[in-house]
Formats: structure tokens, sequence, C-alpha cells
């Protein structure tokens, strides 16, 4: 069959270290000793000098004798291990020409399996998410879900857990955008930008805290313009053509004119605040 196992034969490998091994090697360290102590502490003079070159001339061919010799060794020791090294990386090499298609082919199975197991897990989110009133979107996708060691017992529970969590934060939302928007109005506020400020996560409380802060704002800056206005009629006075002049200075401050106005009823509603806010004197006409 082509997918049997075969058993791999027992092995094992011979290795034997060959003592390298310098002979009379007390008598080169005693000869050598002797040089160290006659010579590490000598002056070079004149008279010395011919001695000294051939002292140097005989310890630079010892050490040099030396060194080629440990040269030619090593290249000898070193080579049954490289032909060991050889032959081995040769069968790690035939072994690896079948081990990297077993890994490329369990590594594409389990990308297909992950691709399942995500497909059966959306599939479950998509059929649960009308049992809570949630969107599939709404659902943060836990990469756990995808592992092997975790049931379709747990994913489930855990969906559920995530799914409710999501629910109450609507249902918490909601409530929060009807309590916003019914304050606003009746406080005549545009709800719009408190509403956003509660998506964007903040309180409630808050929220109305500020709008009565605005509204109370609001308030104090048209007293203020009443009472500004109030300071200038002083000095103001109406001519017969409908002018409102500056006694002091002369100036027309402002103009009484008839506007015949066409528009639905919340447009009217929108003017008339819009002129209340900006001061603008109106009176109806039948």
């Amino acid at each position: 069959m082509a997918n049997e196992v075969i058993n791999l034969p027992d092995y094992t490998v011979d290795y034997h270290p060959v003592p390298i091994k310098i002979n009379n090697l007390k008598g080169l360290q005693a000869s050598i000793a002797q040089y160290v102590s006659r010579y590490s502490n000598l002056v070079i003079t004149e008279d010395n000098v011919t001695d000294s070159k051939q002292v140097r001339a005989k310890l630079n061919k010892l050490k040099k004798a030396l060194d080629d010799r440990r040269k030619e060794i090593k290249r000898n020791y070193n080579q049954p291990l490289r032909e060991f090294e050889t032959e081995v990386k040769k069968l790690e090499a035939s072994i690896d020409m079948i081990i990297d298609p077993i890994d490329e082919g369990l590594g594409e199975l389990e990308v297909q399996r992950r691709e399942q197991r995500k497909a059966d897990v959306m599939g479950l989110i998509a059929e649960m998410a009308p049992n809570y009133d949630v969107g599939v979107d709404e659902i943060e996708f836990d990469p756990r879900w995808l592992n092997k060691s975790i049931s379709n017992k747990q994913i489930t529970q855990e969906v559920a857990s995530s799914m409710t969590v999501v629910k109450q934060a609507k249902d918490k939302l909601a409530t929060a955008t009807t309590m916003i928007t019914k304050y606003a109005q009746a406080v005549d506020v545009d709800p719009i930008p408190w509403i956003d400020q509660l998506k964007q996560g903040q309180d409630v409380q808050y929220l109305l805290q500020a709008i009565d802060r605005q509204v109370e704002s609001a308030k104090e800056r048209e007293r203020q313009r009443e009472l500004k206005q109030q300071l200038a009629a002083e000095h103001q006075q109406e001519t017969s053509t409908g002018k409102i002049v500056d006694t002091d200075t002369g100036e027309v401050v402002s103009l009484t004119r008839t506007l015949k106005i066409t528009a639905t009823k919340d447009q009217m509603w929108g003017l008339s605040s819009y002129m209340k806010k900006n001061g603008i004197k109106f009176e109806a006409v039948m």
C-alpha cells in the first residue's frame, strides 16, 4: 500500500578517538624551558648579536616544524569526520525529500480544516443571531473557535454569551437614546450631537447634565442680550418711517418691515425659533 509505514533499521555509529601523542614531550618542554630561562630577559648588544640570531633561527625552525606537524595531523584527523558528515548529510537530504511534502500536505489540510471550521461557526452565528435580535457582523469572531481543542458545545455557549452581551448593550443604547432624544426635544435642543456622544460611550447622566448646562448657558446669553437691548433702547427712538435710531449717534439701529411668509408648519416653527434665538422681534398679523 502507498501509505504503508516502513520500519527503519536500527543503527549505530562507531567512534574511537585516536590519541595524539608528542614523543619525548618532557624532554622538549625541558629544553624550551632552558631557552626561556636563559634568553627571556636577554639584552641585545653588539657582542651577542650573532648568537642571538642563531638562537632565534633555531627556535623559529622548531616552532614551524611543530605547527606544520599540527596542521598535518589536524587534516588527517578531520578527514574521517568530514567523510562521516558527508554521509549523514546525504541521508538527511533523502529524509527531507519525504518530510517536506508531508509537512506541506499536513499544512494545507490544516488550512482547509480551519476554513471549514470557520464556515461552520459563521453558519452557527447566522442561525443564532435572529434569536438574540443581533446582526452577524455585530459578533466578534474569536480565533480560538478554530482550534481543535475547543468543542462545538463550548463554541455554542460562547457565541450565545457574546450575543447576550451585544443585545444588552443595544437595548441599553436604545433606551438611553430615547431618553436623550425626549429630554433634548423638551428643552428645545438638537438631540443629534448628544446621541453621537452617547454612541461613543459617554454616560447618560453626564449628557443630561451637559444639556442642562447648555440650556442654562443659552438662557444666560438671552438674558444678557435682552439687558443689552434694554440699555440700548434708552437711547433709541422710532421715527415716522418705522426706523429705530440711536439718539446719541444718529445710527439706524433696526428697521420694521412687514413680510408675508409661506412655509410648512415645521418650517414656520423653525423660523420662529431662529428669530427668538437671534433677538428678532416679530408679531402675528391677522
